[in-house]
């Protein structure tokens, strides 16, 4: 009889220390908005959510009424959005998000920070760009590609900014331009081709914008022209090749014309050939 009051005793202790109940709560107009069980107040194990008008919006479960596990988030209108995994509330591991009903991005959380490992896919499936993240940021060599799975560019990041040689492609396959960056800005020596792998132009960047002397070229790939820029404008001289002749030039003062020469002996009469350097 002892024994069984004892028994007795520490089950109304445990029922009033450890209070467990199914909860459900409803919008305004009476529509279920969230349910799942709570045990001392707090939210535990499996829990759904929804919009108004009934459709999931979450879900997925609890620990001490923080989210751990598995969970899925879904849009209004039923597509799948996101789906992976929380660790005390933070993203934890691998994580997939869905942009109009296909896959668009996936790779690792840690503490609810990128980190690691990422994809990023076009709507047909194919790889858009693969790479590392370091806190949230782009790190080491990064690739991209057209949807016809061609290499689009290639190249390193440093606290998510472009760094270093950068290489470019057309959906063909040719290369299109390449050089430096610095800081996530094209700078120095760079060099552009056609879609059929022509060279079209050549020259120099200061922090992002076009400087100094700058080589456009013919289908042949012979000079046409030669231009001082600044700020991406003309600034200075332009020089006109035919057959790889000086024939003409101008000279140029933030983008405005202000002198012409039609042939080469009047230019070289009022200019120095050192000034071309």
């Amino acid at each position: 009889m002892k024994h069984l009051l004892i028994f007795i005793s520490f089950l109304i202790s445990y029922s009033s220390n450890e209070q467990r109940n199914y909860e459900i709560n409803r919008f305004n107009n009476g529509a279920i908005k969230s349910h799942g069980w709570i045990e001392n107040s707090k939210k535990t194990e499996h829990w759904s959510f929804y919009y108004q008008d009934s459709l999931v919006k979450e879900k997925g479960t609890y620990k001490n009424d923080l989210k751990n596990g598995y969970w899925k988030r879904f849009s209004e209108d039923k597509q799948l959005i996101s789906e992976g995994f929380y660790k005390d509330h933070l993203k934890s591991g691998y994580w997939k998000y869905y942009k109009d009903g296909h896959l668009y991005e996936s790779g690792l959380y840690h503490n609810d920070i990128k980190t690691d490992f990422w994809k990023t896919y076009h709507a047909n499936g194919t790889i858009r760009s693969e790479g590392n993240y370091s806190k949230n940021h782009k790190k080491g060599y990064w690739k991209y590609y057209y949807n016809n799975g061609q290499l689009e560019s290639q190249g390193n990041y440093k606290n998510n900014l472009k760094t270093k040689f950068w290489t470019f492609y057309s959906s063909n396959g040719k290369k299109s331009k390449f050089g430096n960056f610095l800081n996530g800005k094209e700078n120095g020596y760079w060099y552009f081709y056609s879609e059929k792998g022509l060279k079209l132009a050549e020259g120099h960047f200061n922090n992002g914008t076009k400087s100094d002397w700058w080589l456009f070229y013919d289908d042949n790939e012979k000079v046409h022209h030669k231009c001082q820029l600044k700020g991406n404008m003309k600034n200075g001289y332009c020089l006109i090749y035919e057959n790889e002749e000086l024939k003409a030039a101008s000279k140029f003062s933030e983008g405005k014309k202000i002198k012409v020469w039609t042939d080469l002996a009047s230019f070289k009469k009022e200019n120095k050939l050192s000034d071309l350097k």
